[in-house]
């Protein structure tokens, strides 16, 4: 398995794992999720690669992306000034999974970061996603803060 950058190449690829994570979101929130044809559209992956203070990279197995992981390089982190490396999206092809290969999408991402200047990384998880808080405090992440809803 190799990890390398995201290009616009991959965007069927690309466009295909989204839709697999965003389908996760639509099962687990459909009250705030709707489904959707693409994710992101192809100039919104070009806009990506092109951005300097974007990471943007994929696994690939025998010439098939099989995962990808997105973050964003932020100046700040709640209100002190630090550099920051947002996790937009994290996700694995369900054939692939079990296979490590989060782990070392996570971890490139983390040392990407690192020599970027980032201070620390963060990230949102939804509730009802246990699978990936479980993943995520393997990593050694711990919660940072609640936000509550309530329905009127």
């Amino acid at each position: 398995m190799e990890i390398r950058d995201m290009g616009s190449k991959d965007y069927p690829e690309i466009d295909r794992l989204m839709k697999e994570l965003h389908e996760l979101h639509v099962k687990g929130r459909p009250d705030l999720y709707t489904e959707l044809e693409h994710p992101y559209s192809k100039e919104e992956v070009e806009k990506i690669v092109d951005d300097p203070e974007t990471i943007a990279i994929v696994s690939q197995e025998e010439g098939k992306v099989t995962g990808l992981c997105i973050g964003t390089l932020r100046k700040k982190s709640g209100m002190v000034e630090m550099r920051t490396l947002y996790l937009d999206d994290l996700v694995v092809d369900k054939d692939y999974r079990g296979k490590g290969i989060a782990s070392q999408l996570y971890r490139e991402m983390e040392e990407r970061g690192r020599k970027a200047g980032a201070k620390r990384l963060d990230l949102m998880v939804w509730e009802f996603n246990e699978r990936a808080r479980r993943f995520y405090e393997n990593q050694g992440m711990r919660p940072q803060r609640y936000i509550y809803e309530k329905e009127l």
